[in-house]
């Protein structure tokens, strides 16, 4: 992640969000949304790229020596557990629709399915981390605080979009 948040090359962070797009457009032909794909994708890239200036702003605030494509390339690349995820949730859906019976194998499917996703999950808080780290070139305590005055948005974001009904999970 450190050399990754030296890099300039843009290319990169567009070949992840089109594979979100595709992963957008995937999933919303087999399961009826109250927005189109296109819609999501551009929420989900709004709010992306507000996440990314957020965390720019913050360490411009601290350390005045911050790029804001260091933070777009390392949070772009921070998305592939989400897209991991997200990709491996749609398969289950297709390959064990629900409702998953309380059999043997429905246990264990749900045991299985929980330790993969908070494993993704962990991939996913670790590259978080690591992306503010080496784009704010900033100490823990700081990264923490950061993250913090993030949730305090996050969170609240997040409810408004799931009330309206754009994301049942956020995908960022």
């Amino acid at each position: 992640m450190r050399k990754i948040s030296l890099e300039k090359d843009l290319f990169q962070p567009i070949i992840i969000f089109m594979m979100v797009f595709g992963y957008f457009q995937l999933s919303s032909g087999f399961r009826r949304t109250a927005y189109s794909s296109s819609v999501t994708f551009f929420v989900f890239l709004s709010y992306f790229l507000v996440s990314a200036f957020f965390f720019y702003l913050l360490g411009k605030f601290f350390e005045k020596k911050t790029d804001f494509f260091s933070y777009l390339i390392t949070f772009s690349y921070s998305l592939f557990p989400t897209l991991v995820w997200f990709m491996a949730n749609f398969i289950f859906y297709i390959l064990v629709p629900p409702p998953r019976t309380v059999s043997f194998l429905g246990k264990g499917f749900s045991i299985f399915f929980t330790a993969f996703s908070l494993s993704l999950l962990l991939w996913k808080l670790i590259l978080f981390y690591l992306s503010i780290r080496f784009s704010s070139k900033a100490q823990f305590y700081r990264i923490v605080y950061f993250i913090f005055l993030f949730f305090c948005w996050f969170i609240p974001l997040s409810v408004g979009l799931y009330q309206i009904k754009m994301f049942r999970i956020p995908f960022i």
